[in-house]
């Protein structure tokens, strides 16, 4: 078969947009990436190895996981200690392909008060790539510390595979505050499977954002909340056509006096997205809320949502919220009547469901969800 003509522009064109020289900051920006003088510290994990492993935070200790099992032998004993490689086939065969670890090893001290927010990113850049990352974060006794982390791969990549492991260690009295964004290609399969736990009267606050397309998406996590800890998670999930995600969340309440709030706001554009998420309290006198909003823009998607509570003891609070629905007729004829042309107004129905106005989500992200909302519904008229 004779390959097909090309001009030398589109060649440049192509190459610019794939390799490592496709990991700018632009790109990053896209992900929450900020200038790494305005950072506690900065990781990039990028394709199979590293380009960025610096902190300017003495209490902040950031190094590649193979130095970090070097460094302190007790990370050993931290390395795959809440979660099995034999969890399930995908997991297994991406710990049996590789020998040396990828990824990053995050420890903030105890008692510290880190005022810069932390940032760490995965970036792949060459096309049909497998990529498998394990990242291990521990978070000492009464630290405090922000952190912003994301995925992304350079703009001409559309195929490929990402593995992705999180271990996250919260020690007692900690207070940690994160943002997560993905940016992946159209084609690509991604699998992450984060585990977290956290100490006593402990307080953790996070916010997720999966808009891009993408061929497949799993995601699960298991989040083990001590005695009087606090937990609440927000999850931003979009799905255009074409796109299917599939998302497990477990949030146990193990300790006394636990509390949890689990948000997920999901949008369909034509994309599938099965969302099971399940609050068990093992201990009295914790409380739980579990909330799952979906808005389905137009046939073709779905969304299958599937809230759970279980409860194993006595005097444990739990409670949950679940609803999909479309676009209100009287919001989108409101903002009519305002001037707005149809598809502009649907579009800031959306932005609104999902709640983009967040404090804690970057301009730079918010921007980019609202260019992804209104490209996916260009594509539609296609």
């Amino acid at each position: 078969m004779t390959a097909p003509a090309t001009t030398r522009s589109t060649v440049e064109e192509f190459t610019a947009a794939v390799g490592p020289e496709a990991a700018t900051p632009e790109l990053l920006t896209q992900v929450g990436w900020e200038d790494p003088a305005k950072r506690a510290s900065t990781t990039i994990v990028l394709d199979h190895g590293y380009t960025t492993m610096d902190s300017s935070d003495p209490d902040v200790i950031v190094m590649p996981l193979a130095d970090a099992l070097l460094t302190y032998p007790w990370v050993q004993d931290l390395m795959w200690s809440l979660i099995s490689p034999d969890e399930d086939e995908i997991l297994r065969r991406a710990f049996e392909s590789t020998r040396t670890p990828l990824g990053t090893f995050t420890w903030v001290k105890d008692n510290a008060k880190v005022e810069m927010p932390r940032q760490s990113f995965t970036v792949m850049t060459v096309p049909q790539e497998r990529q498998f990352v394990h990242d291990i974060t521990v978070i000492g006794k009464n630290a405090e510390v922000d952190s912003v982390s994301g995925a992304a791969v350079a703009p001409g990549l559309t195929r490929g595979s990402h593995v992705s492991v999180g271990e996250t260690f919260i020690g007692d009295g900690a207070k940690l505050r994160s943002v997560d964004v993905d940016r992946w290609g159209p084609e690509m399969s991604v699998h992450t499977y984060d585990r977290t736990t956290v100490g006593e009267g402990a307080t953790i606050s996070s916010v997720s954002v999966a808009v891009s397309a993408l061929k497949e998406a799993r995601s699960t996590s298991v989040t083990e909340l001590g005695k009087d800890s606090r937990c609440t998670s927000h999850s931003i999930v979009f799905a255009p056509e074409g796109t299917g995600r599939e998302m497990e969340d477990v949030t146990v309440l193990t300790g006394p006096g636990a509390q949890a709030e689990m948000v997920a706001r999901m949008v369909s554009d034509g994309g599938r997205i099965s969302n099971a998420s399940t609050l068990t309290s093992t201990a009295p006198d914790v409380k739980g809320f579990l909330e799952c909003d979906g808005l389905l823009l137009r046939d073709g998607g779905g969304i299958n949502s599937v809230p759970s509570l279980d409860a194993r003891i006595a005097r444990a609070q739990l409670s949950h919220e679940a609803s999909v629905g479309m676009i209100d007729d009287e919001k989108l004829d409101y903002l009519k009547s305002l001037g707005m042309d149809e598809d502009s107004a649907r579009d800031l129905i959306v932005q609104g469901f999902l709640n983009l106005e967040d404090s804690r989500i970057p301009a730079s992200v918010r921007d980019r969800v609202t260019e992804l909302v209104s490209a996916a519904r260009g594509a539609e008229k296609m």
